[in-house]
Formats: C-alpha cells, structure tokens, sequence
C-alpha cells in the first residue's frame, strides 16, 4: 500500500466525488480512478459505494478504514517534513467551533499560511473523544470532564453560562440569583452535558424551572429569543450575539462556568498538533 494511494483515498471522501478530489490533487479522473481500484483490491475491500452521478459514500470498510488513513497520512507528513506543520485535523463540537477552536486556527494559519486545516464536528464530547481516539483527527475541544478514557486531557479555560432574555425583559439588578431562573419562561437544548450541569445545581438550589420549548437546533437559540419565545441560559458567544440585537443579558450570583480543554494521544503527536495545543494554551484563560 502506497501512502499516495491513501492520500487519494481521502481526498474523495474530503471532497464528495471523484471528479472534484482529481481537480484538487491537479490530476486525470481515470488516475485517481485507477489508484483507488488497486488500494481496493490490496486491502481485499470495497472503500466507496457510487451513489449515481458522480457522488460516492463511504462502504462500512470505507469507515473503517479512514481513522487509519488519515493517521498513515500523518505519520507520512512528520516523516518527510519532521520539523514543519503541514496539516492538521481538528475535532470539536458545540460554541467550541467558534472559541476556541477557530481562534486558534486564525491564529495558526496567520503565522503558517501554508498550513492545511480539516475540521469535523461531533454531536457531543463522546463523539470528539471518539474523532480522536479512531484517529480521525489528533486533537479535539471539549467541555470537561469529558469521556476521555485512555485519552490525554488538557484544561485550557472555561466559559460562563449567561441568561438571554427577550428584548425589554424585567429582570433583576445583575448578577442574577440563581433562584430567580423560576420567574422566567425557559427554553431548553435537547440533550448534552450542559443540561446535567444545570439540572444538578437546580436540584441542589432548589429550584424549579418551565421549560416551554425544547429545540435540536443550537443556532436557532437567539433568534428564539430575540422573538420572545422564553429566556435560555447559554454560554458567553450566544449572549454576545443576542446582546448586539438587544437582548437582556445576566450572569448569575454564583457564577455558572463549563471548563474545557483538549484531549488528543501526545505519544502521536504532529507538529501542527503540538503547535494548536501551545497556541490554545496561551490564547486562553
């Protein structure tokens, strides 16, 4: 097995379909075609499914066979080029796609404009630890604790949960007592760890909350606001959104904070791995 051939290999799949990786990787369809077939028949399985028009998925060897595909190509990179960062898989999940993650990523490509950056996105923090842990990716953000395992975990800050409130809301003076959460209509996130750690100070203050909407779409959360839904209580990045469209804004009296940080394998460890996890640290609180 050629690493060229891997090299291929996840470039279809970074891409969609053959037509566009050839274009990426500046070459003829039929040769990447062709690369494809033999890493196919050396592995002894069938990588893609074609799904009609051009586009491929992945078969479930195909799934298998990416988290290693991907740390093979890595290996390759930091053999040829051991003291210079080439690329770099991150994986994260929630307001973390925005900060820190992307912070660190401007701040990295800035000094390193050559620096190629992929960026996968899971449902929660099992689901990075998971990226990581199959070697999709080398590093990811997470809130803490998170289902690390056999992973390395860094603190690197941490994130204030805040009140959002509909524009003209008669709250109380800042910062809000906890207590006060059950004057207020509320809307809630579907799932996720933050729920937990909401839920278990509720139960200990005491305190009784009514949740008139439930909603799977983080996105939607300010604008849900801002239309008068109900109040919700989320981290600092949805509050600046909400408060620069008029929304009302709390901390709350005692603070509400998530830590977290990155989990990655520092046995395996790129440069440009190692370079987002300095920048991190020192980027953050």
């Amino acid at each position: 097995m050629q690493v060229r051939q891997v090299g291929y290999f996840l470039a279809v799949v970074d891409h969609g379909n053959i037509r566009r990786a050839s274009a990426a990787l500046g070459l003829a369809q039929p040769s990447v075609s062709q690369a494809i077939a033999v890493l196919e028949q050396e592995l002894g399985a069938q990588l893609f499914i074609r799904t009609g028009q051009g586009g491929v998925s992945l078969s479930s060897a195909g799934m298998a066979f990416l988290g290693p595909a991907r740390r093979l190509v890595r290996i390759s990179q930091s053999a040829n080029k051991p003291d210079t960062a080439v690329s770099l898989d991150i994986a994260t999940w929630g307001n973390l796609a925005l900060d820190p993650t992307a912070r660190v990523i401007a701040r990295l490509r800035t000094e390193n404009p050559a620096l190629s950056v992929r960026i996968e996105y899971g449902d929660d923090e099992a689901a990075v630890c998971e990226l990581v842990r199959g070697g999709h990716c080398e590093v990811g953000t997470v809130y803490l604790p998170a289902d690390e395992g056999d992973l390395d975990v860094k603190p690197i800050g941490f994130v204030e949960l805040q009140l959002i409130s509909p524009p003209g809301t008669d709250l109380e003076p800042n910062p809000l007592p906890l207590k006060s959460i059950s004057n207020y209509p509320m809307i809630r996130v579907a799932g996720g760890s933050q729920n937990v750690l909401l839920d278990r100070m509720f139960a200990d203050a005491g305190v009784s909350v009514s949740y008139g909407v439930i909603s799977t779409h983080r996105q939607a959360l300010v604008n849900l606001v801002l239309t008068g839904a109900g109040s919700v209580i989320a981290g600092s990045t949805h509050a600046r959104q909400a408060a620069a469209r008029g929304a009302e804004i709390r901390s709350f009296d005692p603070p509400i904070v998530r830590p977290y940080g990155l989990v990655y394998r520092a046995e395996s460890l790129s440069v440009a791995a190692r370079d987002f996890i300095e920048c991190a640290s020192l980027l953050t609180p």
